[in-house]
């Protein structure tokens, strides 16, 4: 304890300040994985309406190792802004405390701005981390699971977790972004990470070829392009690899075979 007075406050305060981080992150990943894993648990088991995406079975020994390595993303994720806080970001960045200042209206619609921002820089960093001089280094880790289920979507190397991280700093100096707000996002960000690695796909089966579907990220896309390590690099949304030629050919048809039982 006397080595422990010894450490500078400020130093004291964010290390304290961290281990919460941690502990709230990693609440947040735990409760939602806990609902999907339980639906992926019975989905397996009771196959009934849902087909599994893949063929193969995800074994025990994937599970581990995801889980091993989820650790130390969730402290990166938890901790690297309020770390760039200690040094100064804060400065730079548009956070405000009383929601009154906005209003509840921008409140709502700051959500829906943060999931585009979101979307968008995670497609062009996600392609980037795809470049074959980055991907060892990046992305390798998470490609290690090619049959993708709930556990794996924290299941990212060290500087991959840096760069998914700075997707929260992004949004902190683009546009004015409230506690509320963020908390609500990082809830909507990780529920919406773990159903696209689900690796079954809950949406109907007319979704692919919707007028409104087909713009929208899918359990069935993401998981092609954990199979495959091609095509498909959004989080929320279909629009940039769209728009960039990058969304799957067959990805309509894929869709309406894979989600049927037959």
């Amino acid at each position: 304890m006397a080595y422990w007075h010894a450490v500078p406050y400020q130093l004291r305060a964010f290390l304290g300040r961290a281990l919460l981080n941690i502990q709230h992150t990693l609440w947040y990943y735990l409760i939602v994985v806990a609902v999907f894993f339980s639906a992926w648990l019975l989905l397996r088991r009771w196959p009934g309406r849902r087909a599994r995406l893949q063929r193969t079975t995800v074994g025990h020994r994937q599970i581990g190792r995801e889980m091993l390595t989820s650790i130390g993303s969730i402290v990166i994720l938890a901790n690297l802004i309020p770390l760039l806080f200690l040094f100064g970001l804060g400065r730079y960045t548009q956070f405000y405390r009383d929601i009154d200042e906005y209003g509840w209206a921008y409140l709502v619609a700051s959500i829906g701005l943060m999931i585009v921002i979101q979307d968008t820089y995670f497609y062009w960093t996600h392609r980037l981390m795809h470049h074959r001089r980055l991907f060892r280094w990046f992305h390798r880790t998470h490609h290690r699971s090619t049959n993708p289920n709930p556990w794996t979507t924290y299941s990212i190397g060290p500087l991959e977790a840096v760069v998914d991280s700075l997707a929260g700093v992004l949004i902190l100096m683009l546009i004015p972004t409230t506690g509320l707000a963020l908390f609500i996002f990082t809830w909507i960000n990780t529920a919406y990470a773990v159903y696209t690695h689900l690796g079954y796909e809950l949406l109907p089966a007319g979704t692919g070829n919707h007028w409104l579907g087909r713009w929208i990220n899918t359990s069935v896309a993401h998981n092609d392009h954990h199979a495959r390590a091609h095509y498909n690099y959004g989080w929320y949304f279909l629009f940039w690899d769209r728009l960039m030629g990058t969304v799957d050919p067959q990805y309509s048809q894929r869709f309406r075979q894979r989600i049927n039982v037959t």
